[in-house]
C-alpha cells in the first residue's frame, strides 16, 4: 500500500479492484469472490459503486488496504496508512490492520507512533538508513524507564526548560504549565514526578538532539522530587 493515493478517480471500487486483480494475475472466478471479501473487511460494500474521486481521505486509504490484501499475500507492506486521517478513520484503519495481521506478516511504516503502540508485536527504529534497535513496544518503553518526568513550571520558565530538556508534551494548567520531559538524570531544581514512558517518548528520545537528555549534573546542584 503506497503512501500517496495513486487512484483512478473515475473508477468505482469494483472496477479498480478488478484492475488490481488482473495485475496480480487472478482468474475471473476467484476475483469476484475476493473483491467481495476485501470490501467487507474494509467496510466499503455500500460505497463500492461510487467513484473513487468522491471518496473521503479515509475511504481512499481503506480501498488501498483492500487492494493490498487481495489474493491473500503472506507479507503486506503498508506505507503511512493513517497519514492525514481524522481520529475515527485512524482507529478504523488500525483495527483493520489488527484483523488482517493474524496469520500474515504486516510491515507498517509510520511516523505516527501512537498508531502502532497497541497493535505491533515488534517495532524497528530506523535512523539514517540504519537499524537502531528492534523489540516489542513494551520493551522499548521499559528501556527508557526512569527517564521521563513531569514538572510544573511558570510560563516564564518554559524557554529555559526547552533549552535544557527534551519536551514531549506541554499542558496548560490553572497557574502554570505541566511539562513532560525526557532526561537521563532527574530534573534539576524542579519538583517532579516520574512518568510511565510511551512510544512517543521513545521516538523523541532516540531521534532528537541527544545532548539534551545526556547531561551531567553539577556536584553543587541538587534535584527535588515531589511524589503524587
Amino acid at each position: 500500500m503506497p503512501q500517496q493515493q495513486g487512484l483512478y478517480e473515475q473508477f468505482n471500487s469494483y472496477r479498480f479492484l478488478n484492475y488490481i486483480a488482473a495485475l496480480k494475475g487472478m482468474d475471473k472466478k476467484t476475483t469476484k469472490a475476493e473483491i467481495e471479501r476485501v470490501l467487507k473487511i474494509v467496510n466499503l460494500q455500500k460505497d463500492a459503486h461510487r467513484l473513487l474521486g468522491q471518496y473521503s481521505g479515509g475511504m481512499k486509504q481503506r480501498i488501498l488496504v483492500a487492494q493490498a490484501i487481495m489474493n491473500q499475500p503472506d507479507i503486506i507492506i503498508l506505507d503511512e496508512p493513517t497519514a492525514g486521517l481524522d481520529p475515527k478513520e485512524r482507529i478504523r484503519i488500525r483495527n483493520i490492520i489488527s484483523e488482517i495481521a493474524g496469520d500474515k506478516i504486516v510491515l507498517f511504516a509510520t511516523h505516527v507512533v501512537s498508531d502502532i503502540e497497541h497493535i505491533a508485536k515488534e517495532v524497528i527504529l530506523i535512523k539514517n538508513g540504519s537499524i537502531l534497535n528492534h523489540q516489542s513496544p513494551l520493551e522499548f518503553c521499559k528501556s527508557i524507564q526512569g527517564k521521563v518526568f513531569e514538572i510544573f513550571i511558570e510560563e516564564k520558565e518554559l524557554k529555559k526548560v526547552q533549552d535544557i530538556y527534551l519536551i514531549s508534551n506541554i499542558t496548560q494548567q490553572a497557574n502554570g504549565l505541566l511539562v513532560r520531559i525526557l532526561t537521563d538524570q532527574p530534573p534539576i531544581g524542579y519538583h517532579y514526578q516520574e512518568s510511565i514512558p510511551n512510544l512517543e517518548d521513545v521516538y523523541l528520545y532516540h531521534f532528537s538532539d541527544e545532548k539534551k537528555h545526556k547531561m551531567d549534573i553539577p556536584e553543587n546542584v541538587t534535584s527535588t522530587n515531589q511524589c503524587h
